[in-house]
């Protein structure tokens, strides 16, 4: 795999080509599932998804340094010795996709809280268009050798090798291509969301399906990366511990939409 393409003579980061088309994508499907089910007007719809898109962004780029720092400060006794230079890098290394997933869904709950949009339906589009646009992130991660996953036999289905100038993997060792695996869930996800956003009328359902399953998936994932400089507590890695919170967030999210959607029932049955 290689980290750039070259077109017309310039080389092009794969994994930042990747990441806009992952994000156009995504905005088409808003786009679609907003007109389709009529449940949030178009331009609700775009708007939240510039906010989310700004925040995600935002929350990308910040979430490393803030959990580096407290690892830090936590293990200063490691890094005692360290050059500024290696200590910045080490700090400011890369994007999380926690960290936009963050961003993006406080951007989202400002904007549709200033301006009284509702989340529940907003949600549900935003689901599967986020899986999508994940899904192709991470085909960049494979192309651009991070988030690359434990040795592996050469004979290894999901075995790949990458050469000296990928971004972070050891190079020509047989590595499970754990960018792959994660694109191929997410892509699954990303269709089944969109079914269930189209067939299925119980608001929130969508959402709470990606909330529920993609942690779990997320989590299983993390036993099979190799890229230990992404911080560890205890017996679990930063986006495990982060799954784990997203997980009960989701389960408190399908708990309140379906108590809500019993009390809409029962007094749709009073009238």
């Amino acid at each position: 795999m290689r980290p750039h393409i070259n077109i017309f003579g310039n080389l092009i980061p794969v994994y930042g080509l990747l990441m806009v088309v992952g994000g156009f994508a995504a905005w088409l499907v808003i786009m679609v599932l907003a007109k389709t089910k009529k449940t949030v007007p178009s331009s609700d719809a775009n708007l939240a998804y510039l906010m989310g898109l700004c925040g995600g962004i935002t929350g990308a780029f910040l979430l490393r340094p803030i959990i580096k720092l407290i690892e830090v400060a936590i293990r200063w006794q490691r890094y005692d010795f360290a050059n500024a230079s290696d200590f910045f890098n080490y700090i400011f290394g890369e994007i999380v996709f926690y960290g936009g997933f963050i961003g993006g869904l406080i951007a989202i709950l400002i904007f549709c809280r200033k301006f009284k949009i509702k989340i529940v339906p907003l949600f549900d589009i935003f689901a599967p268009a986020l899986a999508l646009a994940h899904a192709i992130g991470r085909v960049g991660c494979l192309f651009g050798g991070c988030c690359y996953g434990i040795e592996v036999s050469p004979n290894h289905p999901f075995s790949i090798v990458y050469p000296p100038i990928s971004l972070g993997a050891p190079p020509d060792v047989p590595l499970l291509a754990v960018p792959l695996i994660e694109a191929g869930f997410l892509f699954v996800l990303a269709v089944v969301l969109a079914i269930v956003c189209l067939i299925r009328k119980k608001p929130g359902l969508g959402a709470s399906i990606y909330l529920l399953v993609y942690p779990i998936g997320r989590f299983i994932l993390e036993y099979l990366r190799g890229d230990i400089i992404r911080g560890s507590y205890w017996m679990f890695t930063t986006s495990q511990i982060i799954s784990i919170l997203v997980f009960i967030f989701g389960a408190g999210y399908l708990i309140i939409i379906s108590r809500k959607a019993k009390e809409a029932s029962h007094e749709r049955v009073k009238e």
